[in-house]
């Protein structure tokens, strides 16, 4: 995972909320009446997409994508529609989190606190694929992390072997003499180390790992 700058709300999306908000805030915590079946957020899918460039906010893996309520509708129904709180992701990740929300909730990939940012709380095994907690964590920040990967199913069998896949394409374009003021191989670097390009978390600790550059 890694942080993602939202940008401000698309147009349109204050007359939705406005329009819609009510029923959701009036049905939950109570239960009372019929469940609103609303989902004027998909109207918003291609700008989600966009801020995202159409990669999961969890696992990096590129996707058609759905548009996630971070802080869940059954939980927060204010923030049903509210753009802070959608988050691009694969339907994988967002069926395995659905409602779940642990206590002190889970790590914000557009957190504005750099602290809370993932890159804070997530590293890789490059040889397994495994996303791992980061060391040096608090006992508090460990147990947050540990907590998504299980419950987003991040280290998932389908996760780990598209990473490891990519880890191997990655450095078998490396040269062994590997030369970042080449324009060449610091094109190729730049392209796999970039936010915008999938699984580029893992890309930036393989090549911090060994050795090659300092990951930005």
């Amino acid at each position: 995972m890694h942080w993602v700058d939202r940008s401000p709300e698309p147009d349109g999306l204050g007359a939705v909320r406005s329009r819609y908000i009510l029923r959701w805030v009036e049905y939950y915590p109570n239960r009372t009446g019929v469940r609103p079946s609303d989902s004027h957020w998909r109207r918003f899918h291609d700008d989600l997409s966009k801020v995202f460039s159409g990669l999961c906010a969890y696992c990096e893996e590129s996707d058609e994508g759905e548009v996630d309520h971070f802080h869940p509708k059954s939980k927060f129904p204010q923030m049903v529609y509210d753009w802070s709180n959608w988050v691009f992701a694969c339907h994988s990740c967002n069926l395995a989190k659905g409602e779940k929300w642990p206590p002190g909730g889970y790590v914000d990939p557009c957190s504005r606190s750099r602290p809370a940012r993932p890159e804070n709380f997530f590293d890789f095994n490059t040889v397994t694929g495994y996303i791992i907690p980061k060391a040096g964590l608090s006992p508090a920040r460990r147990k947050k992390a540990m907590q998504m990967i299980g419950d987003l199913r991040l280290n998932a069998h389908h996760h780990l072997r598209t990473r490891r896949a990519w880890v191997r394409a990655v450095s078998e374009s490396l040269s062994d003499d590997l030369d970042i003021n080449n324009p060449s191989e610091r094109d190729f670097l730049d392209f796999v180390t970039d936010r915008s390009t999938p699984l580029s978390s893992i890309t930036r600790a393989m090549l911090a790992q060994r050795g090659h550059f300092t990951v930005r």
